[in-house]
């Protein structure tokens, strides 16, 4: 292939590659968007996001 066909086919938006990370991800706790760690003594309020019985881990998506 020639150097410009190659540039066309470029692709710049956000893939997700392994449905196994964004599972985990989304499992995470995150305060203001961030990951924060988990604390022993409990989880504070402003963890959102934690992920519960039904957060859907055990189901891998397809793309």
């Amino acid at each position: 292939m020639r150097y410009r066909e190659k540039r066309k086919n470029r692709k710049f938006e956000k893939t997700i590659r392994y449905a196994s990370r964004k599972a985990y991800a989304e499992m995470r706790p995150r305060i203001k968007g961030r990951f924060a760690k988990r604390t022993d003594t409990g989880e504070s309020n402003d963890v959102v996001g934690h992920g519960g019985i039904f957060s859907g881990f055990g189901l891998v998506p397809t793309f």
